[in-house]
């Protein structure tokens, strides 16, 4: 594994550029903290251990640090305090073909963007979805995989662009829910959250583990499994979770047939996932 100054340019052979042979995580670093790191590492492992890519994860942890610690001395800008550090790590450089040459070694590249300001208005008044027309296809090999091959997430986000929403419900082939465009999905029924299994596509993020955890080990009522859009209809809360986000509720849903389900936005319900959260960002 090697790690690459962000400022290198791409090789026209990078196996990521060219297969999209590789894969990825995006840090929300606030007050010059990794928020949710071990469960960043841990799914980069599990992620690169997937698609037959070694990384060292103990060398990864430590150009991670270096990496902050070094933007938190050069920048003076007190809102680079709370910014995205986008970890890439490519599956080599080799020449034409699928297959990786045996001595390919893993590039790391690692690189700082803006916070997106705009989700800290949107957590407070909650976000409207649409039901996507782009399925997931079934690939239970890839299947929780934050891989680089994004092709079906820039359909919908097409689709949602389009439509003037805020993101949107996608269904797998066989129509069960599976996540947003670029996050995890919760929702709350017959006094228990619920969130789908993951097992044939989506992507299974940081924070969608982090409050599994936390709720199986309070043993709190959770059930993940495979559920389709009705089951959405009928739910009271819903929120979509990533690293960057946290938990952002839902306030309504625009289904297939165009009518509108709406939901709970602010609750005790909601606030009790944001309260989770909060308790293992801070340990």
């Amino acid at each position: 594994m090697r790690i690459i100054p962000s400022a290198t340019p791409i090789s026209s052979s990078d196996r990521a550029f060219n297969y999209g042979d590789g894969v990825f995580t995006t840090i929300l670093v606030h007050n010059h903290k990794p928020e949710l790191f071990l469960y960043h590492l841990s799914r980069l492992e599990h992620d690169a251990t997937a698609i037959k890519l070694k990384i060292d994860t103990f060398a990864l942890e430590s150009a991670i640090n270096q990496y902050i610690d070094t933007f938190a001395k050069t920048s003076s800008n007190a809102a680079l305090s709370k910014y995205v550090l986008k970890v890439h790590i490519s599956g080599g450089q080799a020449g034409r073909g699928y297959a990786r040459s045996s001595d390919s070694e893993a590039l790391v590249r690692l690189s700082n963007h803006p916070y997106p300001a705009h989700y800290d208005a949107m957590v407070t008044e909650g976000v409207s979805l649409i039901c996507a027309q782009t399925r997931l296809a079934i690939q239970p090999m890839l299947a929780g995989v934050k891989h680089m091959n994004r092709l079906e997430q820039v359909l919908v986000k097409h689709e949602i662009d389009e439509a003037k929403f805020d993101d949107a419900i996608v269904c797998d082939t066989y129509d069960n829910v599976v996540e947003a465009s670029a996050g995890n999905i919760f929702f709350y029924s017959n006094d228990r959250w619920y969130t789908p299994s993951l097992k044939g596509s989506g992507v299974n993020g940081v924070v969608r583990q982090c409050l599994i955890d936390s709720l199986l080990n309070d043993n709190q009522e959770l059930q993940v499994g495979e559920y389709d859009l009705s089951h959405l209809h009928n739910a009271r809360a819903v929120v979509i979770t990533n690293a960057l986000m946290g938990v952002m509720p839902v306030k309504q849903l625009r289904m297939p047939d165009f009518s509108v389900v709406n939901f709970e936005v602010q609750s005790c319900l909601i606030d009790a996932l944001k309260t989770r959260l909060a308790k293992v960002k801070a340990t």
